[in-house]
């Protein structure tokens, strides 16, 4: 069941290509690679005042540690019902390491800034990541179910970042 719909969405998104929409989708998938948002989390983290400038960067590496690892060990292979539009990424397919990154940031980010931002930017944060996890749809690199679980789990490892590292009472 999880196959078929998973099979239907990826067709979804392969009939919604063309010019302006491909181009979008390559542009945005790089907001979830870590080699554009460990820069971005260690410049975060040298702004945030105290010992809570390890949780962003820190969760950031977790998060990707935690997606190669269950690569390594589910093996699951990456979908090939459509031409992709880009490489196909050498690694296996379950869970989408970008989304999960997008997200962990997403959470992160908007949870350590200053309350007056906090409001504003969280929404546009997870706008990013829900939009790096459908960039990865569009460009037929990841299942459906692949995105899924790499958005819950880097909603966890923020989590888990943003109790590890609260703020420190008063």
């Amino acid at each position: 069941m999880i196959a078929d719909l998973d099979a239907a969405l990826l067709a979804g998104f392969a009939a919604a290509r063309g010019g302006f929409v491909d181009a979008f989708f390559v542009a945005v998938t790089w907001l979830g690679s870590l080699w554009l948002l460990l820069p971005l989390a260690l410049l975060l983290a040298w702004r945030t005042p105290d010992r809570r400038r390890l949780a962003l960067p820190g969760a950031l590496l977790a998060a990707a540690a935690l997606c190669h690892a269950l690569k390594i060990g589910v093996d699951r292979p990456r979908p090939l019902l459509h031409e992709a539009l880009v490489a196909l990424p050498a690694d296996a397919s379950f869970p989408s390491a970008h989304a999960a990154q997008a997200m962990a940031f997403a959470l992160l980010a908007g949870a350590l800034l200053p309350a007056p931002w906090r409001r504003p930017a969280l929404p546009l944060l997870l706008a990013a990541a829900a939009l790096v996890g459908l960039s990865r749809l569009h460009l037929q690199v990841h299942w459906p179910s692949d995105v899924l679980a790499g958005w819950l789990l880097g909603a966890v490892v923020a989590l888990a970042g943003l109790r590890l590292f609260r703020r420190p009472a008063a």
